[in-house]
């Protein structure tokens, strides 16, 4: 699959010099030097530990020597159309100073969209649109929109700012990056893209999104053995919770905390009359949500509200050994 993507990079005859930085995250499936021997201009950064997401890109951001910085997975294909026309479009705009970069649209290997462009934030408040009772509200209020299919669809029809993007294909500008800083480290998997979109808005940046382009993102393709499912949930909430502490702090963990009891108390009492389908994902919702609570003293324990504040990411297999102390 890293090969595939490596293949369109290097086949491609671009309008630019580019250079292209392989992270080996300490991978088990291959000796990372054949993508050497096959691609012998690859830069390639051997990673002695698996240190998730932000870690690994951190350290191809680091030596990165280009004017725009093109995050992307391993898992991408059709590249050719969207790293073009984004690179035109921030050259096109290079008055702009307050522009850090800019994704398009990505596609499923089915031709279905994926939601790639966040054009609110997760905090408390949308947090609380898990509960049955408050979504409800919500929608009759018309203040949930980004819960509505077709909201989202059309936000991805549109060229318009966003708050974050999906992190299998952004193009930054590195000075952007230097000033705002790479992604926070205290991510293992899930979230980081999201929080390090909100902290680039903050330094006063634009990403932009544009849906006249774009490229396949096939999707867990360095996840795929279904038994790894429920670690993966279990990862992306204990992320969702480390979020909301980067933003609001204690105060964040003490709403997170009353916004699950709330959660369990009225799902629990609708839960009789659900559909099926519907009880599965309040069930799971309220599991996961529950495993993330549980350990959270471990967030409080070492980690901060503030950027890259702890000596490890915060991963599934660090919160169950931990745990058992």
């Amino acid at each position: 699959m890293t090969c595939d993507c490596l293949r369109e990079l290097y086949a491609n005859s671009w309008d630019f010099d580019f250079e292209v930085i392989l992270v080996d995250n300490a991978s088990v499936e291959c000796d990372p030097e054949n993508f050497k021997q096959e691609f012998p201009a690859l830069r390639l950064i051997k990673s002695n530990e698996n240190g998730g997401f932000a870690r690994g890109n951190n350290l191809g951001i680091a030596v990165a020597q280009g004017e725009y910085l093109l995050i992307l997975n391993s898992d991408t294909l059709n590249l050719d159309a969207g790293i073009s026309r984004c690179v035109n479009y921030m050259d096109a705009h290079k008055a702009e100073s307050d522009l850090a970069g800019v994704g398009c649209r990505i596609l499923s290997p089915d031709g279905s969209m994926q939601r790639s462009a966040f054009d609110y934030r997760t905090h408390s408040y949308s947090l609380a649109l898990n509960n049955s009772v408050m979504s409800f509200i919500a929608s009759k209020l018309n203040i949930s929109k980004f819960r509505d299919d077709e909201y989202v669809q059309a936000m991805h029809e549109k060229e318009h700012a966003v708050q974050s993007m999906l992190g299998a294909f952004i193009l930054l500008r590195k000075d952007a990056v230097e000033k705002s800083k790479p992604f926070d480290p205290d991510f293992f998997m899930y979230c980081e893209e999201i929080e390090w979109g909100y902290r680039i808005n903050d330094h006063g940046y634009r990403l932009m999104y544009i849906p006249d382009v774009s490229i396949t993102h096939i999707g867990g393709g360095s996840s795929t053995d279904p038994a790894k499912r429920a670690i993966n949930d279990k990862q992306f909430h204990l992320s969702v919770l480390l979020l909301v502490f980067k933003q609001d702090g204690y105060w964040g963990i003490l709403i997170y905390n009353l916004l699950f009891m709330l959660n369990f108390i009225t799902n629990s009492l609708l839960m009789p009359f659900r559909n099926q389908k519907a009880k599965e994902a309040h069930r799971d919702l309220l599991k996961w949500t529950w495993y993330a609570v549980r350990h959270q003293g471990i967030l409080l324990k070492y980690f901060k509200p503030s950027f890259a504040s702890s000596a490890f990411p915060l991963k599934v297999s660090i919160v169950e050994e931990m745990a058992k102390k």
